[in-house]
Formats: C-alpha cells, sequence, structure tokens
C-alpha cells in the first residue's frame, strides 16, 4: 500500500501548474507577463532541482541537482514562437534519487523543440517522439535497477504505455519548460484571483480538480520587473475519489483494504508555491521558484525547482 502511495506522489511530481489567461497589459495595479521576444533570442538559466523527504522517523534526506537550460528563440511569427531547449553541465549531489523524477537528472544534451503563441504561452511539443524514446529508454533501465519491486516495474510499464501519447509527454515529461511559460498570458492583480482549475490525469480517468490563487507581489515599472505568484492547492474533497481510482487501475495486485487506500489518500496534503519574476519590457524570465509540499501520514516530501537567468 506505501509502495502505491509513494508511486503516486512521484508520478503526481510530475504534474505542473495549469491557470487562466488574459489579454490584459500593464497598469498601476495589474500586469500580464507577455512575451515580447525576437528572433534568434537567446538566455541561458541555472536550474537547481532539491528534493527533501522525511520518513517516520523523522530523519531527512536530500537530494540535488544542478544543471543549465540553454533557451533559444529559432522562429517568430506574428502567431508565436518555436523555442529550442537544451539540458546542458548536470551536477548532482547528496542522496541518489530512483523515483521517476529522477529521469530529469540524466537528460544532458537532450534538446526539446516547442512552440508557443504570440504572448509566451506554451502551445506544443515538435520533437515528442524523440523526447518519448528517450524516456522510455531511461524508464526501462530503472525497471532493470529494481527487479525486485514488482508494483514498481508494473507502475512503470504502465507509464510506458502512457509515453505514447504526445499530451501526455507535454504534461509529465518537460516540467521545466512547463514551469518557465506558466506565468504567461495570464493576468494578475494585488488584491489576487482565485480559480478553479483541473490538472490532467494522463491514465484516462477524470482531471483533478484544484485552486489557484493568481497574486501581484510587487510590480517595478521604472526598473522593469514584475513579482507574480500562483499558488495551488488540489482540492481533495473532489479528487479525492478519482485518486484512489488511479491507484486502484496502477496496481499490479487487487487493492486488500480499499477504506485503508481511501484513508491514505484523504489524509495526503499536496500544494504548490510558483514565484516568478520577469522583465515587463521583454517578458524575458529572470527568476522562477516551484516548491512542491506532499504530506502522507507520517512522510513528508518538498520538492523544488529554481530557474535564475545567468548574466
Amino acid at each position: 500500500m506505501k509502495t502505491l502511495i509513494k508511486f503516486f506522489i512521484a508520478l503526481f511530481a510530475l504534474y505542473t501548474t495549469t491557470a487562466a489567461y488574459a489579454q490584459n497589459r500593464t497598469t498601476d495595479t495589474s500586469a500580464t507577463c507577455i512575451a515580447f521576444w525576437k528572433n534568434k533570442d537567446t538566455r541561458v538559466y541555472q536550474i537547481k532541482h532539491t528534493k527533501e523527504k522525511y520518513d517516520e522517523a523523522k530523519s531527512k534526506t536530500v537530494a540535488e541537482a544542478t544543471y543549465e537550460a540553454h533557451v533559444n528563440v529559432i522562429d517568430s511569427t506574428a502567431k508565436g514562437f518555436t523555442i529550442e531547449w537544451v539540458y546542458k553541465n548536470y551536477s548532482t549531489s547528496g542522496a541518489p534519487e530512483q523515483t521517476l523524477n529522477s529521469l530529469h537528472s540524466i537528460m544532458e544534451g537532450l534538446k526539446i523543440i516547442y512552440k508557443t503563441d504570440n504572448m509566451g504561452t506554451f502551445t506544443e511539443l515538435t520533437n515528442w517522439k524523440e523526447v518519448s524514446d528517450f524516456a522510455i529508454s531511461a524508464y526501462q533501465k530503472a525497471v532493470a535497477a529494481q527487479p525486485q519491486n514488482k508494483e514498481f516495474a508494473a507502475g512503470l510499464n504502465q507509464i510506458k504505455a502512457i509515453f505514447q501519447s504526445k499530451e501526455n509527454i507535454e504534461a509529465l515529461l518537460i516540467k521545466e519548460v512547463q514551469l518557465f511559460h506558466s506565468p504567461f498570458g495570464v493576468e494578475y492583480n494585488k488584491a489576487g484571483t482565485t480559480i478553479e482549475t483541473a490538472l490532467p490525469n494522463v491514465t484516462g480517468g477524470a482531471p483533478f480538480p484544484a485552486t489557484i490563487t493568481l497574486i501581484l507581489n510587487e510590480l517595478n515599472q521604472k526598473q522593469d520587473y514584475c513579482k507574480v505568484s500562483l499558488n495551488q492547492v488540489i482540492d481533495k474533497g473532489k479528487a479525492g475519489p478519482i485518486i484512489t481510482e488511479m491507484l486502484k487501475k496502477l496496481s499490479a495486485t487487487p487493492i486488500k483494504d480499499e477504506e485503508e487506500l481511501k484513508k491514505q489518500v484523504m489524509d495526503m496534503e499536496i500544494s504548490d508555491i510558483n514565484e516568478f519574476t520577469f522583465a515587463i519590457s521583454s517578458g524575458w524570465i529572470q527568476r522562477v521558484f516551484y516548491s512542491r509540499t506532499t504530506n502522507v501520514g507520517t512522510i513528508k516530501q518538498t520538492e523544488s525547482f529554481e530557474i535564475t537567468e545567468k548574466k
């Protein structure tokens, strides 16, 4: 049962925040993150990915990876942009990670090509088959490394089937790209706005209901920057039954105690913090900070990404 819950946490860690879009620009009390990029623009970002886990004995395990994202605008039209994103210069420290999310630490040199609309909002991954083939190969190696873990292997076999879809690859395997583009096209104001949203369920079930609060934290037009945040919380009351059904579907064996599974799901706490700083004049991101906290009984896990522009 615990293995199944942990597998869900690892899978769910790959989901990103989604939000509603607006066409506003900048006033004294509101702002919209808009990409005013040019063809052949380039940026390099330093990424720090950290995971902290606390078990029943309250012992702490930390794993950390640092790497770069080289971002190039390879085409620009009135309808949007085509972006090339390449991972380089990986370095890891702390405890070795064997979860699904550890895929990101072995993506050195992988080239991701995708499109955005004219505001900078992500629209589609164009070389998804290349990314899919890479991911399936990496997951097969993960299964081979843990032959004794039948439930983990069964889950990865399910993931292998999931990765045959372009939409699922976009939802699960390009998290840093999705984080980078999540503030674009969204209107923020100082009073804050709370909206209902839903995260996709890649196993084919109903999406996971959630709420997002959008806030304009700081607007400095003289120094040409804006700070905004998107904070997301999963609606357990609505999402609990959906998560339970998903776990039953992923389980390698029939669930013996369905009531205990439901209880563990309802005790689960998942919340996200997303903070962004961007240049108002160009729309280029200067800093992203993302943190997801997951509590399941006595087990707590915190995962964070910090993406910072290299000058």
